[in-house]
């Protein structure tokens, strides 16, 4: 008995440290582990060549990002598991969810501030910054999903205020006052909502109203790609509220439009929609578009007596269409549309095959390009209007012709992507995750790079590094064409060698 007293406090805490682990997939980890060890060395690498002064404010911001999306993406798994464990009745599961929590929070904060502080930072701005982190990415995900586009515009809401009304600069030391009382609001939030998702049955709860925690749950975002890959389309439509459904253009379907019938077919993105219908699919990005204007606006308009504050906004928005639209707008374009070719493919059943005899369709050949059509043209003239709209905000603020083709090969690659996987999945070759994520995050870490980095030139005193830097992106960019260009024909040929496209993998 004695024994078994003792070793019961040991069980409890391995099973809280345990908790995190066993609530995400294994993919969860590998990101997270490669993503806080790129941060880590980055803030490191600040620390050793930067010069400034307060060199420790950008390496704890390096830091902030990656524990940031740790607790946002990572910890509240935990929840997860408590709830599970509520509605099974165990206990002590449930405890070590909620130990689990503690035991994480704090390496999470004192390791930050034990290094950084030993080399000459300042201990309270570290601790109070990687607090705010952490709680602000835990509030991220339990608040509904409509406060996540008011979080979004965070920074620049605060950038606003600071300049309206005359918020304290980081170095002042009244500015621990403001964050401490931002951090104390953000744990309150923390600990209602955990309680609330926690007693409620908030599995029911779909739409904007419902947490992103358990939407990202149902749709398999926690864990990982290979559960998003299992996403229904239609599940994500029915999650939103009445205003914002799409309706459907059925005129010209049949026989004389075998294209659009296919369209039809296919659902989802590709479903050919009314004027309304579009505008009420875009919903989920026009309005963060819309948003976003007046909030620039809020946030030069304390620049407004220096008469800068008109070029002021318009740079602003400019940045914003180029790196918003860019990076996110051009990545999840390609992604969504081959997600639906490959849900399609995917599934061992007769509703495929039975699109074989769709009247109309003519020959294998005549098939094989209406399929290709329906698969390749509203995407392709999607990311083409995106394409036009990033190109003239790059002109408007006057960016150098190498900087300009470099947004645009951005585009072109994220096209190239969507072909290659699109060809592989109909030529039943379809990729895996590893050949899959590896090519994801280079294209990612090259939207990014390619997006950003020509907007060093925009400031008044450019990077003296910016030529090089640009030259050797142009030099990835022709490898990864080159590479997407090898997927695609291996697609086309497994394509070819079918006897008809309509064959699951």
């Amino acid at each position: 008995m004695d024994m078994n007293a003792s070793d019961s406090p040991r069980i409890a805490l391995g099973s809280a440290l345990l908790a995190p682990w066993r609530s995400s997939r294994r993919s969860l980890h590998w990101l997270m582990l490669f993503l806080m060890l790129g941060c880590s060395l980055g803030a490191m690498a600040i620390g050793v060549y930067s010069s400034k002064p307060h060199w420790w404010l950008a390496s704890t911001m390096v830091y902030c990002f990656s524990v940031g999306f740790a607790w946002a993406f990572w910890m509240p798994t935990m929840l997860l598991l408590a709830i599970d464990a509520r509605r099974l009745r165990l206990p002590g599961m449930q405890r070590a969810a909620a130990l689990g929590l503690w035991l994480y929070a704090l390496p999470s904060l004192l390791l930050p501030v034990l290094v950084l502080g030993a080399c000459g930072a300042d201990m309270r701005y570290v601790a109070e910054l990687v607090a705010l982190a952490m709680a602000g990415g835990m509030a991220f995900v339990l608040l509904p999903r409509w406060c996540a586009m008011v979080i979004g515009f965070a920074p620049a809401l605060g950038s606003g205020l600071h300049r309206l009304a005359h918020l304290p600069p980081w170095s002042d030391p009244r500015w621990l006052v403001w964050g401490m009382a931002a951090l104390l609001v953000l744990l309150l939030i923390d600990a209602l909502r955990w309680r609330q998702l926690l007693r409620s049955d908030a599995d029911k709860e779909l739409g904007f109203t419902s947490s992103m925690l358990l939407q990202l749950r149902r749709q398999g975002g926690t864990g990982g790609w290979n559960g998003l890959q299992q996403l229904d389309g239609g599940q994500l439509i029915r999650q939103r509220p009445d205003w914002m459904q799409p309706r459907a253009n059925l005129g010209k379907v049949g026989p004389q439009s075998p294209v659009r019938a296919l369209r039809v077919a296919l659902g989802g993105w590709y479903m050919p929609k009314t004027l309304a219908g579009h505008l009420r699919a875009t919903a989920p990005v026009l309005l963060p578009i819309l948003l976003y204007i007046p909030v620039m606006a809020f946030m030069q308009a304390g620049e407004a007596r220096h008469g800068h504050a008109v070029r002021s906004v318009l740079l602003s928005i400019g940045i914003g269409v180029v790196g918003w639209l860019g990076v996110f707008g051009g990545l999840m374009l390609a992604a969504m549309a081959a997600l639906v070719i490959h849900q399609r493919w995917k599934r061992v059943n007769a509703e495929l095959p039975l699109l074989a005899l769709l009247p109309g369709l003519g020959d294998a050949r005549a098939c094989r390009h209406a399929l290709l059509h329906a698969a390749f043209g509203a995407p392709v003239k999607a990311q083409l209007l995106l394409l036009a709209c990033v190109l003239a905000a790059a002109i408007v603020m006057h960016l150098p012709p190498l900087a300009i083709l470099l947004v645009a090969l951005a585009q072109f690659a994220a096209i190239g992507a969507m072909a290659a996987q699109v060809l592989c999945t109909l030529g039943g070759r379809q990729l895996h995750m590893g050949v899959l994520a590896p090519i994801y995050v280079v294209l990612t870490v090259l939207f990014c790079l390619s997006t950003f980095v020509p907007l060093l030139g925009t400031d008044n005193h450019p990077w003296d590094g910016l030529a090089p830097l640009e030259h050797g992106l142009l030099a990835c960019w022709v490898v990864l064409v080159a590479a997407l260009l090898w997927l695609a024909r291996r697609g086309w040929r497994g394509l070819l060698a079918r006897p008809h496209p309509f064959l699951a993998n």
